[in-house]
């Protein structure tokens, strides 16, 4: 087993979001998928949206990063397109002549919003609470739009943090440090005295330990016991209590 680390230096902890703190309530693939049965579409099989949306996802994330901030774009107007284009891509269809789909489309929306679309990791609010009475600074990093305000609003958590960074609203996504430092520049805190806590080795490790912050990845998904901290992984938000 791996001997913790110790952190009680950290004065800041930041977390990403989407598989972090939370994650959809059931598989992409069937959220997007029943709007197409319940408007008549026979043989949709799940699976195959799910592997439409994420190559819809791509494209349009490409075409227009940060939900097309520089090309003047809605949020609302980005996930249209990746809607649009994951049911086309899924069952050849044109929204524009299925005008049911088009309040459909609208709901699907409405539903990531909040905490409708979402399912809470079991030790958020607990480590959230644990932080902040050791008045922690607390703050989120994520490749998001501003419905990120309105989902941790939702899950009652958004008054734990002292700010939230989104993509949408600074113009930069991760892994772009630049977002990192907006972190520490937004509570004053040196990057020796920070944690950042996210799923992804590519958007979260590398980035926070390339601008000299401590940096953890969750897996809930691994069993192992030598997992339970390391310099590396941790296997639930709660390891944190444990070293800080």
């Amino acid at each position: 087993m791996s001997r913790a680390k110790t952190l009680s230096n950290i004065r800041l902890v930041t977390f990403d979001l989407f598989d972090t703190l939370y994650t959809p309530a059931e598989s992409i693939g069937v959220t997007y998928a029943r709007p197409l049965q319940r408007q008549g579409f026979k043989n949709i099989r799940p699976e195959v949206v799910g592997d439409g949306f994420a190559r819809a996802f791509k494209e349009i994330h490409d075409k227009y990063p940060c939900y097309g901030r520089a090309q003047g774009m809605t949020s609302t107007q980005w996930w249209e397109q990746v809607i649009a284009l994951t049911w086309s891509y899924a069952c050849k269809i044109d929204i524009k002549e299925h005008p049911n789909l088009l309040a459909e489309r609208e709901a699907l929306i409405a539903r990531f919003a909040t905490s409708e679309g979402y399912t809470m990791f079991n030790d958020v609010p607990r480590v959230l609470q644990y932080l902040q009475r050791k008045e922690i600074k607390l703050g989120v990093i994520s490749n998001m739009d501003e419905y990120a305000e309105s989902v941790l609003q939702s899950l009652g958590i958004r008054q734990y943090f002292d700010f939230v960074l989104k993509s949408i609203s600074v113009g930069v996504e991760k892994p772009d440090t630049k977002m990192f430092e907006m972190a520490l520049g937004a509570v004053n805190v040196r990057p020796y005295d920070a944690l950042h806590v996210g799923d992804s080795e590519r958007l979260d490790y590398l980035p926070a330990r390339s601008v000299g912050m401590e940096a953890r990845l969750v897996d809930r998904t691994r069993r192992a016991v030598d997992i339970d901290f390391s310099e590396k992984y941790i296997g639930s938000l709660s390891d944190l209590i444990k070293v800080i």
